[in-house]
C-alpha cells in the first residue's frame, strides 16, 4: 500500500506542470507626458484669444497579453489594453479597463481569429503610413479620420476580427461588429447596424503600402433631427519608403456620411510626413496635413484646414525618448479645426502649440 502511495505521488509530481500549465503573460505599455504652450481661439465666438500651458498624456497605456500553446501549431491568446490618463487627475475622462485593443482569440497557420475591442482596418491603415502622432497635442488623426457626422474611424467594440498569415510581405484583415447596441431598445432609437471593414498592407524591405475601407451601416438612428438608416463609408491608402536616413510617407483618406434624410456630407484629407535621422539617437520630423472643405448636400465652402509641424525626437535609450515639437493649424474662413481635445468656435481662426515630451515604453 505504501509503495502504491509513493508511486502515485511521483506520477502526480510529474503530471502537475501539465495539469496546471498557464499561458505566458507579459505586461507592456507606454507612459507619455506632453507639456505644451498653446495659442488658441477662445471656445466662444467674440471673445479674445486664450493662451494657456498644460499637460497631455495621449496614447499612454498599459496592457496585459498572454499566449498558451494548444498543439498542432495553434495557440490561444488574449490581450487587455487600457488607457493610462495619468495626467487627468482621476477625472471622468480617465481610461477604463480594456478600453483599448483588447480581445481573446486563436492563431496558427490559418492566421488569427479574435473577438473583442480592436482598431478598425481603416484606422490600422492610416497608422501604418502617417508617421506623425495619432493623438496628443501634435496628433493628426483627428484631421485625417474624423469630422462632423462621421462615425467610422473607431476602435470598434463587439467586433469579430480575422487577420491572414503574412505571405511574401502581404497581410490582409477583416472586421465586422455585432448589433449589441440594439439590445433592449425601441426600434425607433436603436442603432441596429454594423461596422464592416477590410484592409491590406504590403511590407517588404524599405517599402510599406497599405489600403483600407470601412462601412458603417445604420449606426445612427437620428442625425440632425431625424432619419434612421444613415450610412458612412471611408477609404484610406498610403505608403512609406526608407532610403538612407530618410523615411517619407503619404496618406490619403476619403469619407462620406449620410443623415438618413437624403442628405450627405463628404470630406477628404491627405498627409505628407518625413522622418530624418540626423544622428544615431536623433530624428527630425516634418509634417503637413490638409483637410478639404465639407462637401455634399450638407457641405459648406471654406471649411477646410491645414496643419504644419516640425519636431526633434532624441532617443535617450531603446525605451525612453525626449523631444520638442511645434505645430500650427490654419483654418479656412469657415473652418473650426483645433488640436486634439480642444474646441474652436471661432470660424477661420488659427492655433499653434509648442510641446515638450518625454516618453517611456515598457
Amino acid at each position: 500500500m505504501k509503495q502504491k502511495l509513493i508511486a502515485a505521488a511521483v506520477v502526480g509530481a510529474f503530471a502537475a506542470p501539465a495539469a496546471f500549465a498557464q499561458s505566458t503573460v507579459n505586461i507592456y505599455g507606454l507612459l507619455n507626458a506632453e507639456y505644451g504652450f498653446v495659442s488658441q481661439p477662445n471656445n466662444a465666438a467674440g471673445l479674445a484669444r486664450h493662451n494657456a500651458d498644460g499637460f497631455n498624456s495621449g496614447a499612454s497605456r498599459i496592457g496585459f497579453k498572454g499566449e498558451e500553446k494548444l498543439g498542432s501549431g495553434m495557440s490561444a491568446w488574449f490581450q487587455c489594453e487600457s488607457d493610462i490618463r495619468f495626467l487627468s487627475g482621476g477625472t471622468a475622462t480617465s481610461g477604463t479597463w480594456c478600453d483599448r485593443n483588447s480581445a481573446i482569440g486563436l492563431k496558427g497557420g490559418f492566421g488569427s481569429f479574435f473577438l473583442g475591442t480592436w482598431d478598425s482596418p481603416l484606422k490600422q491603415t492610416v497608422a501604418k503610413t502617417r508617421i506623425l502622432n495619432e493623438t496628443g497635442w501634435v496628433g493628426v488623426q483627428h484631421l485625417l479620420l474624423s469630422g462632423a457626422n462621421f462615425d467610422n474611424s473607431n476602435r470598434n467594440v463587439h467586433s469579430i476580427n480575422y487577420v491572414t498569415p503574412t505571405f511574401g510581405g502581404f497581410t490582409a484583415r477583416a472586421q465586422v461588429t455585432s448589433t449589441n447596441a440594439a439590445f433592449d431598445k425601441l426600434d425607433t432609437t436603436a442603432t441596429k447596424g454594423r461596422h464592416i471593414g477590410f484592409g491590406a498592407d504590403y511590407s517588404q524591405g524599405p517599402l510599406v503600402v497599405a489600403a483600407g475601407m470601412e462601412k458603417s451601416d445604420d449606426n445612427r438612428a437620428v442625425v440632425g433631427g431625424g432619419g434612421a438608416g444613415a450610412e458612412d463609408t471611408s477609404y484610406a491608402i498610403g505608403a512609406t519608403y526608407v532610403f538612407g536616413a530618410f523615411k517619407p510617407g503619404v496618406t490619403y483618406t476619403n469619407q462620406k456620411a449620410e443623415d438618413g434624410l437624403g442628405g450627405d456630407l463628404k470630406k477628404s484629407a491627405w498627409n505628407l510626413a518625413l522622418d530624418w535621422k540626423i544622428t544615431a539617437p536623433g530624428t527630425v520630423r516634418f509634417g503637413y496635413t490638409q483637410q478639404s472643405d465639407y462637401k455634399g448636400s450638407e457641405g459648406a465652402n471654406d471649411t477646410g484646414a491645414k496643419m504644419w509641424q516640425v519636431g526633434y525626437q532624441h532617443a535617450l535609450s531603446k525605451r525612453t525618448v525626449a523631444g520638442v515639437s511645434y505645430a500650427r493649424i490654419d483654418n479656412d474662413n469657415n473652418g473650426t479645426a483645433n488640436f486634439t481635445g480642444l474646441t474652436n468656435a471661432v470660424l477661420g481662426d488659427n492655433a499653434s502649440v509648442v510641446v515638450f515630451n518625454l516618453g517611456h515604453t515598457f
